[in-house]
Formats: structure tokens, C-alpha cells, sequence
């Protein structure tokens, strides 16, 4: 049990997709711990006392990048010697230098973004790009825990930026709980995120027009947007199913439950891909996935359990896996029972202290 601790917790104090995650973790750990949270977002936080053992501090700088962001963190912990630090995106250069220098015990960093990923969005790797690699490896080195998200990007973390696999650890991101269920709408499917090269959105259309002919009144409303969202409206146009494919732009984050819920199922068609949220998100409301075998979704859907698994960029796979859903009521309302399970045993922030104890603690 993590108990008399001082920890620093570095990342956004929001609610907002994986924000929440660790502001979830700081209220959990503030029960037994004094946490201190350092905020990238001005959101009027600054200085501000959640409860007696969590403070909620903000850079000074708009990202946590400078010099004077340094001098900030090691002040800090000059002042309030931290026994754990965790940090996330931004401030992981400035928190696991300075928690180096001032020989922290425990210097946690989450690693959010594959290498994979972005070269399959870029198709290339810029010398800018192959730089920042370098940097950060060796930034990831002053770490004793890395935490990618799923097998593949611990894949990833360990072949570009060379971490050693002794401190790197898989560990899901976790989503809150929610009231919000699917809400039986058996004609529509779904797709939520960039829409970008790697998300594959292009080849969900693809399949979505073989199955037109096969299947009814079905429609598809696709969430987001990206580079490449022309070429895909103009994909729509060229195939003839304008009036079934709805191009519904981004979504607040505060409607993204209700959009996952009013789903027949979502596609998640990625090219390559960490552990989507998206994916965990339909889960919390039972609304279940069909994934392509890509990257780390392979972790979270269990092919005829929780959702459907299709071979990656493989359009008659992924069309297959689309009828046998719209055609299966009974065999759909299984997946969403089991989609909804599977988010309660595993990816809601219910459980998610017990989760970090058992990773810091395991022997």
C-alpha cells in the first residue's frame, strides 16, 4: 500500500479523456499521501486546495518546456522532497531531469505516442523527428518505470527510443464509470477519431459500401476530423453512398458517451494504433468494437467476447465482421454484455490505485 508518501503528479487537472486518469489517481492516492498536481492547462486551478492533501499547482510557462519551468519543479521539490513522481506528454523532460537530480526514488513516466504510429500517418521519419527519438531515449533513460499503454507500445518504446525492458510496464489507460448505456439503435455504426492515414477510416468506407446491398437501413456517422478528410468525402462521393455516410466533424467531449451509445457497434479500423480510448469509452457505455488486429487493440477486444477482431486493411474481413453484427441481434447483445464487464473489471479508474500499488510493488 502507497501510504505517507509525498508524490508529484504532472499532467492536465481535467476530465477530459486520459486527463482523468490522473486526476483519479491523485485523488485516490491524496486519501493516505500528500499529492501535489502540477497543471499544464490554465484553468484556474493555480493554487488551489482539493482537500487537505492535494494541491493543485500551474506551470508558469503555456507548456512545461523552459527554463523557467526547471527552476519551477526544482524548487518544488528542493522544498517538498518527493518519495514517487509521475508525469505525463509535456513536463516528462522537465519532471524525470529534476526528480533525477534530486535522486527521487521513483520516477514514473507514461508513454503515450508510438513512433509506429506516427510513421504510418507521415510515411517517412524526418530527421527533425529522428532527433527528438534521441532526446527523448535518452530523457526515458533517467526513468525507473515507463508505462506504455499495450504490448505494442512497449513494442515501440523499446525499439526506437532503446529502454530497457526491465523498467518498461504495460499499463492500460483507465476511463471513469458512467449511467450511460447503448440505447439499442441497430442501424447505425460508428467511427470516433482523426482521421488521419493510421486510423484507417477510409478502409471502414470501403467495407461499409460492400455491405449496402447486403444489409438494409444501415447508415454511418464518422466523428472527427484530419488531413485526411477530403479524400474521404470525396471517397463517399465517388462510391454513391452520400446518403448513408454522414461526415459529423468533432464532437465535445462531453457528447462523445452519447454518440458511442446511440451505435449499433464501432469500427475501429486502424492501420496501426496504441490502446484507443475510443475503444474503452464504447465499452464503459456496452456498446461493443469491431477492431483490426493492429498495434495494441488486439489487448482490450477479445475476438467473440467483448467485440470482433478483422485482419488489418483487409475490407472483405471487416465487411464479414460488420453483417454478422447488423444480422445477429442476440449474438451483438452478448458482445455489449461482455463489452461492459470486461470495462469494469479492467479499465475503469475504480480500480485503478490498486492497479498502481500492484505495478510498484510487484516483485
Amino acid at each position: 500500500m502507497i501510504e505517507g508518501k509525498v508524490i508529484y503528479i504532472a499532467h492536465n487537472w481535467s476530465d477530459a479523456s486520459v486527463s482523468f486518469q490522473s486526476k483519479a489517481l491523485a485523488l485516490a492516492l491524496s486519501k493516505k499521501n500528500k499529492v501535489f498536481f502540477l497543471s499544464a492547462k490554465k484553468n484556474g486551478f493555480h493554487n488551489r486546495l482539493i482537500n487537505k492533501n492535494l494541491l493543485v499547482l500551474e506551470w508558469p510557462g503555456k507548456r512545461p518546456t523552459g527554463l523557467k519551468d526547471l527552476a519551477f519543479a526544482a524548487k518544488l521539490m528542493r522544498k517538498n522532497r518527493p518519495d514517487i513522481v509521475i508525469t505525463n506528454f509535456a513536463a516528462n523532460d522537465v519532471m524525470l531531469f529534476v526528480s533525477w537530480l534530486f535522486h527521487v526514488r521513483l520516477r514514473i513516466c507514461y508513454f503515450h505516442t508510438m513512433v509506429a504510429q506516427y510513421i504510418e500517418d507521415n510515411q517517412q521519419l524526418p530527421l527533425k523527428q529522428k532527433i527528438n527519438i534521441f532526446r527523448k531515449s535518452l530523457v526515458f533513460r533517467l526513468a525507473t518505470h515507463m508505462l506504455p499503454c499495450s504490448t505494442a507500445a512497449k513494442k515501440d518504446l523499446l525499439r526506437y527510443y532503446k529502454v530497457k525492458e526491465s523498467r518498461a510496464f504495460v499499463f492500460p489507460n483507465a476511463l471513469p464509470d458512467t449511467t450511460f448505456r447503448n440505447n439499442n439503435c441497430y442501424n447505425k455504426i460508428g467511427f470516433l477519431g482523426r482521421l488521419d492515414y493510421s486510423k484507417g477510416a477510409d478502409i471502414l468506407i470501403h467495407a461499409f459500401e460492400k455491405i449496402t446491398n447486403k444489409v438494409g437501413n444501415v447508415f454511418l456517422e464518422i466523428a472527427g476530423s484530419g488531413k485526411q478528410e477530403s479524400a474521404l468525402r470525396e471517397q463517399v462521393e465517388r462510391l454513391g453512398i452520400c446518403d448513408k455516410v454522414f461526415f459529423r466533424g468533432n464532437i465535445p467531449y462531453s457528447e462523445v458517451l452519447h454518440f458511442l451509445k446511440s451505435l449499433n457497434f464501432l469500427v475501429v479500423p486502424s492501420r496501426m494504433d496504441n490502446l484507443p480510448t475510443v475503444a474503452l469509452e464504447a465499452f464503459s457505455v456496452a456498446t461493443p468494437v469491431i477492431g483490426s488486429d493492429a498495434g495494441g487493440i488486439p489487448d482490450i477486444i477479445m475476438c467473440g467476447y467483448n467485440g470482433m477482431l478483422f485482419k488489418s486493411e483487409n475490407v472483405d474481413d471487416l465487411s464479414s465482421r460488420m453483417v454478422s453484427l447488423l444480422k445477429n441481434q442476440e449474438q451483438r447483445d452478448i458482445l455489449s454484455v461482455n463489452a461492459r464487464k470486461v470495462f469494469e473489471e479492467k479499465y475503469c479508474t475504480g480500480h485503478l490505485l490498486e492497479r498502481f500499488e500492484e505495478l510498484l510493488y510487484r516483485k
